[in-house]
């Protein structure tokens, strides 16, 4: 029996389904490894200091799952750049912000843009050094954006325009 359209079609279209989800895996294991190790690169004593969040939206700092991801209730997994969001503790009081990862394999690498900072490009396959190297600068771009506020709030010019990060305060029970 001769190849239809369809079966061509068909191939086709559970080749791009591979590559979707070989996509998932790699922003997922990169996501993953940021979380966990950034939360030991704090090294805050009193409980969990990151989770995976969603990119958008509100957010609670808890385990998300795959709802973490861009990609979530997308029905047929896009092949496309993923985004997501990692929970930060920033107090001992419950103080949370996000920041959003946008992710997007290039070539041999994964171009990586810290929203409203700066890009990074990891080679693949990645491995656990590349991922360590980025929490310098991840804790700098948090750093840094308290502190250019206390800066401008202390020289009289606090009033800017920019959305910067999403902070949420959640109570201790």
């Amino acid at each position: 029996m001769a190849e239809t359209p369809f079966d061509r079609l068909s191939q086709n279209v559970s080749r791009y389904g591979a590559l979707s989800f070989k996509n998932y895996a790699l922003v997922r294991s990169f996501a993953e490894r940021l979380r966990a190790g950034f939360c030991s690169f704090l090294a805050a004593n009193d409980g969990e200091c990151v989770y995976l969040v969603p990119p958008t939206g509100g957010f609670q700092p808890g385990p998300h799952g795959g709802a973490a991801y861009s990609v979530s209730g997308t029905g047929f997994l896009p092949l496309a750049p993923i985004s997501f969001g990692l929970a930060v503790r920033v107090s001992t009081s419950g103080d949370w912000l996000r920041v959003v990862f946008h992710c997007a394999r290039e070539g041999d690498s994964l171009s990586i843009q810290i929203e409203g900072g700066k890009n990074f490009d990891l080679a693949l396959p990645l491995d656990d050094e590349d991922v360590v190297a980025l929490f310098e600068p991840l804790y700098r771009h948090i750093y840094d954006w308290f502190d250019d506020r206390i800066t401008r709030y202390e020289h009289g010019n606090y009033g800017t325009n920019d959305i910067g990060f999403e902070i949420i305060s959640v109570k201790k029970d």
